[in-house]
């Protein structure tokens, strides 16, 4: 059987049978990753999103949020830039689509967006909605920090924005500081007058982790597989080859078909 091995057609398929468990280690190395980021974005989010809110101080938001630190609840007291609304495009909510409206506010010296929430499509995607303004004057916050989202490099007609990219908001609105936060309105006194067009604000983010570790765990049971079949091929050959006897020829396998069986 080792010598049998050793010819050329079963140490390539050998080899094929190797490359096929290390993609499936890598495969699955990957969805353990994206298992363990998820985590932490459900634990975040159980963690802070129902947590006392804690003063918004420019130290929580001059450098990069850190994962467990998303969502966490904040207060503050600032002025909204009435006027100025961006709208993100492609949004769902009970399966309707629409945008998340982020408005600047100034604050403890920085100029942050609000995203206020979230309004219907209006006839087609490339009419922006009208939308109720926000407050005027000094309007008192509550909402949670998100680090902002990578930017999908669409050209939008203005005021439209096809992700929260901060880096894009900043190419329509100069004046927000160079931070990579905004925050998620949860509530604000005054609160918006109720006009023909108001926003919903956005429910809380789900806590699922996912198929993730299912998937890691399945791609890890398959790494085997190749050299197990290599293993059942090999001792059937070697078998029909024993059976023939010395003198006879290499006996190769007939693969047998599904519709083989059948007609059988």
């Amino acid at each position: 059987m080792v010598r049998l091995w050793l010819t050329r057609r079963w140490l390539l398929g050998t080899l094929v049978a190797v490359l096929f468990g290390v993609a499936c280690f890598y495969l699955g190395l990957w969805q353990w990753h994206r298992h363990v980021e998820q985590r932490t974005k459900v634990d975040a989010i159980a963690t802070n999103y129902g947590a006392a809110p804690v003063p918004l101080k420019p130290s929580l938001v001059e450098s990069p949020l850190p994962a467990e630190q998303q969502w966490t609840r904040v207060s503050f007291t600032g002025t909204y830039a009435v006027g100025t609304d961006l709208l993100v495009r492609n949004r769902t909510i009970d399966a309707t689509v629409g945008f998340e409206v982020l408005t600047p506010m100034q604050t403890e010296g920085l100029t942050l967006l609000v995203d206020r929430g979230w309004v219907p499509n209006a006839a087609d995607a490339e009419t922006s909605p009208p939308v109720d303004p926000a407050p005027s004057g000094p309007v008192q916050v509550t909402g949670w920090l998100r680090t902002g989202e990578v930017s999908l490099g669409r050209d939008l007609p203005p005021p439209q924005l096809a992700s929260v990219s901060l880096a894009d908001a900043r190419a329509r609105v100069p004046e927000l500081s160079a931070v990579d936060t905004y925050v998620v309105l949860g509530a604000q006194q005054p609160s918006a007058v109720t006009g023909a067009h108001p926003l919903r604000l956005l429910p809380k983010p789900e806590e699922d982790l996912g198929p993730h570790q299912a998937y890691a765990y399945q791609w890890w049971l398959f790494m085997p597989g190749g050299l197990v079949f290599i293993v059942f091929a090999l001792r059937r050959e070697a078998a029909a080859v024993r059976a023939a006897g010395p003198d006879a020829p290499p006996a190769r396998v007939k693969k047998v078909r599904i519709w083989d069986e059948e007609d059988a």
